[in-house]
């Protein structure tokens, strides 16, 4: 199911939602920003399934920070580097929506593009952590 990008998905629509095919279209939009419903639905239904999954949020801190650190050509050398954690604690299913937004990498800025969502994947599920109890 495609998602759509400016509709209200519940908790559990967003659980179940199929990330596998997010990054199919790229990215980026023809103006260079990323696609809304990467930045909006994406990153929380990535935030909420990894939460579901186990995927401790300062593991999910490193690997940000190390596609942060790396340049698009330096990932694609060594692609296994940002998905070994993960698959190492059993954590598949966020290894393979990395992978996937890897492939959807064309140039650096698509690269660059990747990092900041993971930042934002990051970002929400230290919020939602803090969060939990309310």
């Amino acid at each position: 199911m495609p998602i759509e990008p400016f509709r209200d998905y519940s908790y559990q629509e967003q659980l179940d939602l199929d990330l596998s095919d997010l990054f199919a279209a790229g990215l980026r939009d023809e103006m260079g920003q990323i696609r809304p419903e990467i930045q909006g639905v994406g990153v929380a239904a990535a935030a909420i399934q990894a939460e579901a999954d186990g995927v401790p949020v300062d593991m999910m801190g490193r690997v940000a920070t190390t596609v942060y650190d790396l340049s698009l050509e330096e990932a694609r050398a060594y692609p296994d580097d940002l998905v070994e954690e993960l698959e190492k604690r059993n954590h598949p299913k966020l290894a393979r929506l990395i992978q996937a937004g890897l492939a959807a990498c064309h140039h650096e800025p698509d690269f660059r593009t990747l990092a900041h969502w993971l930042a934002l994947v990051h970002h929400l599920m230290v919020v939602r952590a803090g969060h939990q109890d309310l």
